[in-house]
């Protein structure tokens, strides 16, 4: 497929440089910026690379189309780098471009960068490169550097005068490796279990600004509109009804997503949840209003109560962090809360 390069598809067309495409996740960009680097830095310039995420590479210009900016570059991409972490996370935009890569142009390589302990399930019978793995590392310089057909219609190595496996192969697949062994974060397998839900919201310095000069009742839909989800365990996805969602997403698509599973329940505890962060963020102490939530897995007949828990100013992401837990209330065969219930069950003292 031939695309016009004044339309920003590559200009590495228009020099006939071949396309690497660098797709990754927004919070993956430590990562990506590493891969950027060693091939911009090893190829000596002769390499094309295209990283959203990046002023230094190729990226989607100001007063463009995102998505067609995005289909022409991965067109005319000969190699796609996927940066894959845990498969916890959404995977779905960067399953999209792996698609369109190849949809055009079949030959299109993609090469999956595992950097957690899983490969995405629909590259598990791929070829992949371990990062954390040296000997994986070492096979993908000497091919990136030394191969005359890495990138597809392109017969010539990226560094001719490199021989194959050589001292200088391994000294750039030592210095990768060794680069990537800072960025990535380290995923250990073993078992994890929450004993009660748990959710960090988080607002901006401005947005907490803002909040403060509002009354009790702009306050609260302030927090509810602007608050944004900066972690969430597997126990608080499930009493919402949700599997999947990204870091920083609204505090309003959890809402959301609980009343799809809840329609009609009453949304109390989501404004006692907000007039805690709303106080908080004035650094005070909130009173606790015991609002009670159904949890959306309707096999979980108890009710939790969102109790946050602390508040953190993160100055080097200019924001402030609150935690919350949701405390656990048995229910009885009516749906009323059990508080102090002796257990009748309970061997007497004799």
């Amino acid at each position: 497929m031939t695309v016009d390069a004044s339309q920003g598809s590559a200009h590495s067309l228009a020099v006939n440089q071949p396309l690497l495409f660098i797709s990754h996740r927004h919070d993956d960009q430590p990562i990506a910026d590493v891969i950027r680097k060693f091939v911009s830095d090893r190829s000596g310039g002769r390499v094309t690379v295209y990283q959203s995420s990046s002023a230094y590479a190729d990226s989607p210009r100001v007063g463009r189309e995102l998505h067609r900016e995005l289909k022409e570059n991965l067109w005319a991409a000969g190699v796609v780098i996927l940066i894959y972490t845990s498969p916890d996370e959404d995977w779905s935009y960067c399953m999209w471009e792996c698609g369109v890569a190849t949809l055009e142009s079949p030959e299109t390589k993609i090469i999956v960068l595992q950097c957690g302990p899983r490969p995405p399930s629909v590259y598990t019978e791929a070829v992949r490169v371990v990062a954390q793995d040296l000997i994986d590392i070492q096979k993908f310089t000497n091919a990136f550097l030394t191969s005359r057909d890495f990138f597809p219609n392109h017969d010539q190595a990226v560094a001719p005068g490199f021989s194959a496996n050589g001292e200088q192969v391994l000294d750039a697949a030592r210095q990768l490796h060794g680069a990537l062994d800072e960025v990535i974060l380290t995923h250990e397998e073993g078992e994890d279990w929450a004993t009660v839900p748990f959710l960090r919201l988080q607002l901006t310095y401005a947005e907490v600004d803002t909040i403060r000069e509002l009354d009790d009742v702009e306050g609260r839909r302030a927090v509810r509109e602007a608050a944004r989800v900066n972690e969430i365990d597997s126990e608080a996805k499930r009493i919402f009804g949700i599997g999947r969602i990204e870091q920083f997403s609204p505090f309003s698509r959890l809402i959301e997503a609980w009343q799809q599973g809840r329609p009609g329940e009453s949304t109390k505890w989501v404004e006692e949840l907000c007039e805690q962060i709303r106080v908080g963020s004035h650094w005070r102490r909130p009173r606790f209003g015991w609002e009670l939530m159904q949890s959306a897995d309707n096999a979980d007949r108890a009710k939790y109560s969102p109790i946050m828990s602390r508040v953190r100013s993160v100055p080097r992401q200019r924001c402030h962090q609150f935690n919350v837990y949701f405390s656990k209330f048995e229910t009885d065969d009516n749906g009323a809360v059990k508080i102090g219930f002796a257990d009748e069950r309970q061997a007497k003292p004799g």
